[in-house]
C-alpha cells in the first residue's frame, strides 16, 4: 500500500510539474520527431519557404499539404523541418509560413528557438503562421478567435517586430498511442479526446489566400 501511494503521489506531482513547465519534458531528453517531411518544387515568381516544427508528424502532414497547394507555376516552394533550417536562408525567400503543433498552449521548443534566434529576419519578410491543433476539431468562429489570440498571438507576444499577413488555425491530430509517457499522463489528466481533425479543403483554403496575398 505504502509502494502505491508513493507512486501515485510521483506520478502526481510529475504530472503537475510537467504541466506547469511543459518544456522539462524536452531539455531533460528530446526523442526525435516523428514523420518529418521535406520537400522543394521550382516556379516563377515569389520564393516561399515553409518552415514548421512537429513531434508526432501530424503537422508535417498539415505543411506537406500547404506546399503542395503552392507548388507550381507562380511559386517556388521550400518545405524545411525546423531542427534542419539554416536560418542565414531565410533571407532568400519572397515570404515565410512558419508552423507548429500546440502543446499546453505553447509551441514546441524548435519554433520558440528559431523565433528567438531569427525574428529580426523573419520580420523583414513577408510571414504567415499556422497551428495544427485539436482543440480546433469543433470549428466555430469563437474557436478560431480563441486559438488566434491564445495560442499564436500570445506566443508571439515577445516579437513585436514580426507583423503576419495571416493566421492559420488549422486542425490536427491526437492519437495516446503516439504519444511520450509524460504527454500521456498529462492528456489522461486534461481528458483530450482522440480525433483526425486535418482538413484538406481548409488547408488548400488557407495556403491559397496567403499566396494570393504574396503574389
Amino acid at each position: 500500500m505504502k509502494t502505491y501511494r508513493f507512486c501515485t503521489a510521483f506520478m502526481l506531482t510529475l504530472a503537475a510539474f510537467l504541466f506547469l513547465f511543459p518544456a522539462a519534458g524536452h531539455c531533460c531528453w528530446e526523442p526525435a520527431p516523428q514523420g518529418v517531411i521535406e520537400d522543394n518544387c521550382t516556379g516563377g515568381g515569389t520564393k516561399i519557404l515553409i518552415v514548421y516544427d512537429t513531434e508526432h508528424g501530424a503537422t508535417a502532414i498539415v505543411a506537406q499539404k500547404i506546399f503542395q497547394t503552392l507548388c507550381g507555376v507562380n511559386y517556388g516552394v521550400d518545405l524545411v523541418f525546423v531542427d534542419n533550417l539554416n536560418p542565414e536562408t531565410i533571407a532568400n525567400y519572397d515570404g515565410i509560413i512558419l508552423g507548429s503543433p500546440i502543446y499546453i498552449g505553447q509551441f514546441l521548443p524548435g519554433m520558440n528557438s528559431l523565433l528567438s534566434k531569427s525574428h529580426a529576419e523573419i520580420a523583414k519578410i513577408p510571414s504567415a503562421f499556422f497551428i495544427a491543433c485539436t482543440y480546433i476539431g469543433n470549428d466555430t468562429p469563437e474557436r478560431q478567435e480563441y486559438a488566434k489570440e491564445n495560442y499564436v498571438k500570445k506566443n508571439l507576444a515577445a516579437y513585436s517586430d514580426i507583423q503576419l499577413d495571416d493566421i492559420g488555425i488549422l486542425g490536427g491530430e491526437f492519437r495516446y498511442d503516439e504519444l511520450f509517457w509524460w504527454e500521456y499522463i498529462l492528456m489522461k489528466i486534461a481528458n483530450f479526446k482522440e480525433g483526425d481533425y486535418i482538413d484538406n479543403e481548409k488547408i488548400e483554403a488557407w495556403a491559397d489566400g496567403v499566396g494570393n496575398k504574396w503574389h
